[in-house]
């Protein structure tokens, strides 16, 4: 439960953007309250997921960036074809918990967006399909950010 209060709380200050006296015991409450009563009953050892997103953070960014300039190219010129879809893709990760981090990094990029996580199978609607080919899609979507997570 520790470890939950922690992270609820470093949460906590990151959106608040303050350290104010009552910001920090509101937040210290609300980060007790749902580490104790609202989340499963699980540990969590903050060290190992600290070093994860440290390693997730930048796969992610770079993925981000170069979806960015893809999309800008697409905006920028409107001619260009575009194949939109939706794709079904298979995650190897065990965890529920990087499974949900894996469907939102997805979102997240510019011109992806997970319309459906059931089990080990993302569906993901993608606003450009260069090429139909599943196992080029699921090298460059999937694998790459769940390297990151593993």
């Amino acid at each position: 439960m520790l470890g939950k209060f922690i992270l609820l709380f470093l949460v906590w200050i990151g959106l608040t953007n303050s350290l104010d006296i009552q910001e920090l015991i509101v937040g210290a409450v609300v980060a007790f309250v749902i580490a104790r009563f609202f989340t499963p009953n699980m540990e969590i050892n903050l060290k190992e997921l600290i070093i994860k997103y440290i390693k997730f953070i930048p796969i992610f960014l770079k993925n981000l960036i170069q979806s960015n300039i893809a999309v800008a190219k697409i905006v920028l010129n409107p001619k260009l074809p575009i194949n939109t879809g939706v794709v079904k893709l298979k995650t190897s990760l065990q965890s529920e918990h990087d499974k949900l981090i894996l469907a939102n990094a997805i979102t997240l990029t510019p011109g992806t967006i997970t319309v459906e996580l059931r089990n080990d199978d993302l569906f993901i609607h993608v606003l450009n399909i260069d090429s139909l080919d599943r196992d080029v899609l699921q090298k460059e979507i999937v694998e790459e950010l769940e390297r990151g997570l593993k």
